[in-house]
């Protein structure tokens, strides 16, 4: 687990110490860990101080998130039944839990090849890794995707093409997400009213139980729909393969 200090903490956020210790003040925040006269801070302060930073830009006010934290608190055993531990927990729960790790510059090109500038910046770019504190040091956001790109790699394709490759379903699957997002959205408001907030223990209940049964059904509705539509993208690139090569060996046998 990723320890920060408050300056530290706040930079990976995008905020200032000043509101870190606002937020802390307000109940917003657990308290920190104590070393002597060090206050530590985890990846848990980090995933919750960035989803209040979320709330707040999509106009949240601080009452209406402690509102949220003080009712999953509140509830008997509404926690363990939403599998939450906190507000943080509550927005930016990963469906995915990847693995990340650092890696140098020259461990990542023993798995992916020469790495320029250029072709650092778009692994960058990508979230395919973040820069650290550290020259030449970088933070792999997911091990498994590096393990991909690297097979990939080994079999002859181009790492600038896979990137393109990734991109472009990044911004589909991007789209997608925003469709399950706004189409859940609908619901509660069909259900509750627009500007519905929940504030009771079982209002709590049926709102994770939703997110939850919309994380499942994407979830297998995407797969599905990605395997059917690999299927058939393969057998159409092959009819068009086995085309373009019938008539090229026309053209051999035949020439005019």
């Amino acid at each position: 687990m990723t320890e920060y200090r408050i300056d530290d903490l706040a930079r990976q956020a995008g905020t200032t110490t000043r509101n870190v210790r606002v937020y802390q003040e307000n109940g917003l925040l657990p308290r920190p860990q104590r070393r002597g006269r060090v206050a530590i801070y985890t990846d848990r302060h980090l995933r919750q101080l960035q989803a209040i930073i979320r709330l707040l830009g999509e106009g949240f006010t601080v009452k209406h998130i402690l509102k949220f934290l003080t009712g999953l608190q509140r509830g008997d055993g509404l926690v363990e039944v939403l599998d939450l531990a906190d507000l943080g927990e509550l927005v930016t729960a990963p469906w995915s839990h990847p693995v990340t790790k650092t890696m140098t510059h020259e461990q990542l090109e023993a798995r992916l090849g020469r790495l320029d500038g250029p072709l650092l910046q778009r692994l960058i770019t990508s979230a395919v890794i973040e820069t650290t504190d550290v020259s030449d040091v970088y933070r792999v956001t997911d091990t498994d995707q590096i393990e991909d790109l690297a097979t990939l790699f080994s079999r002859g394709m181009p790492l600038t093409a896979m990137l393109q490759t990734v991109t472009a379903v990044d911004k589909k699957l991007d789209e997608a997400a925003g469709l399950l997002t706004r189409s859940g959205h609908a619901e509660v408001v069909r259900q509750r009213g627009p500007g519905w907030l929940p504030a009771k223990d079982d209002e709590f209940a049926w709102a994770a139980d939703l997110v939850d049964a919309m994380r499942r059904v994407a979830r297998r509705s995407a797969h599905a729909s990605l395997d059917r539509a690999l299927d058939a993208a393969v057998r159409a690139e092959l009819r068009q393969y086995r085309q373009r090569s019938d008539e090229h060996e026309a053209v051999s046998t035949h020439p005019e």
